[in-house]
């Protein structure tokens, strides 16, 4: 992390994010035609990264030969669990159902975004940083991130959410809600090795919401000190979530003071 290569990266995703901002507030599309967009790009990342990382493999009796899409890249990220939710915002009719989706989506997309940017996954799981460039996948990860950060800003200012501190009570629950069932689908991706009926190791496991290992390569060795890892990074994230929905709820509150203060002068 943090070679020329990632500080590069990340210059060309800061700028890729701030053109798209600043060109649907010049332009102001509604979030429908920005949600068709974002599908559009997300289904063509999904696609690019299928393309880069499936791999030809044997059977075991070595007779076939046979495509695998390693576990690790199904879209049950942070992340890429956002294809989805912008596919049911699109479609979906419920308008309250929806404010409840947006609302959930433009913080996760935002923080979610930012944090993979700034510790990708791919250097570690997939390619070296010396492909940086030279890697499809790498294009995929960077611009599907920038993308959904700059999405998640768009609508923060789409004037669709009427924000308030239930969005960050929503949203929070709904974080913690989906952390836990990463635990069972990491446990459930993981393959164990047993001798004679005991658990002696793991060759192979996901890291789906970073519950089953931390970003950072932190060795734990004691079972206290994963629960322990569990609940900073729950406070890091409730942490976050209020910060973030704080001067929406805000500037929420500011609006409706003048709307009052203008009905009251009619």
């Amino acid at each position: 992390m943090f070679t020329w290569r990632h500080l590069l990266w990340l210059a060309i995703c800061a700028g890729l994010v701030f053109a798209t901002v600043r060109a649907y507030n010049r332009k102001r599309p509604s979030l429908d035609r920005v949600l068709t967009t974002a599908l559009i790009i997300s289904v063509l990342s999904e696609i690019a990264k299928m393309i880069s990382v499936i791999e030809l493999v044997p059977s075991q009796n070595g007779e076939l030969m046979l495509p695998y899409l390693p576990l690790n890249h199904l879209p049950l990220h942070f992340c890429s669990i956002q294809v989805i939710l912008i596919a049911v915002a699109k479609f979906i009719k419920n308008e309250k159902h929806r404010e409840a989706l947006l609302a959930f989506m433009a913080p996760t997309c935002v923080i979610g975004g930012l944090l993979a940017l700034l510790m990708p996954s791919i250097f570690t799981t997939t390619i070296s940083v010396s492909q940086a460039f030279t890697s499809l996948v790498s294009y995929q990860f960077f611009i599907f991130h920038s993308m959904i950060i700059a999405l998640g800003f768009i609508i923060t200012r789409s004037g669709e959410i009427d924000w308030s501190m239930k969005h960050f009570r929503t949203t929070s629950l709904l974080v913690y809600l989906l952390g836990l069932v990463s635990i069972y689908l990491n446990s459930m991706f993981a393959s164990p090795t047993y001798s004679d009926g005991k658990l002696v190791s793991v060759d192979f496991w996901t890291n789906f919401f970073f519950t089953y290992q931390n970003p950072l390569e932190i060795k734990i060795t004691e079972l206290w000190q994963w629960y322990l890892y569990l609940l900073i990074i729950a406070l890091l994230a409730t942490v976050t979530l209020y910060l973030f929905h704080l001067p929406l709820v805000i500037d929420e509150n500011r609006k409706e003071g003048r709307d009052s203060h203008d009905s009251g002068k009619l």
